[in-house]
């Protein structure tokens, strides 16, 4: 019985918290809107122009990142051009792999359908990379 009285006490908190949220946002939208209705053409106009704009730098960016090779999964062929990858980019996702293992073969699918803007998704061969450590193809490191 103590078990239900708290679920129901819980419940009305839960409930009353919700409503005061609830009445916070529709005012706050209530209150845009009014700024909308008394909006008079210059406002609206500078308002449409700043939109635009925010549009265009958008775009413009959108552009940028699609002549860095973001938007797709590609392979680089070199150590250097991979520096120069991550050099360019804020955000890089590389997937470094070896032919010679299937464990590397199950990251392809997940890679390719990456198509975030932004985000660079890249794979790069692990004998690409100079370093004893990596020069051979074996499975023990």
């Amino acid at each position: 019985m103590e078990a239900d009285a708290s679920v129901d006490m819980f419940s009305k908190v839960l409930e009353n918290q919700l409503l005061q949220t609830t009445k916070l946002v529709e005012e706050h939208l209530d209150s845009e809107i009014q700024k909308l209705d008394q909006m008079d053409e210059d406002e609206l106009e500078r308002l449409k122009e700043k939109r635009l704009e925010a549009l265009k730098k958008a775009q413009q960016q959108k552009q940028e990142w699609l002549s860095k090779g973001h938007g797709e999964y590609r392979e680089i062929p070199s150590e250097r051009d991979f520096f120069q990858e991550v050099k360019e980019s804020k955000k890089v996702v590389c997937h470094f792999y070896r032919d010679s293992t299937f464990s590397g073969n199950l990251m392809e699918p997940p890679f390719q359908s990456q198509k975030k803007f932004g985000t660079n998704f890249t794979k790069l061969e692990k004998k690409t990379i100079r370093g004893k450590k990596y020069d051979s193809d074996s499975d023990d490191d």
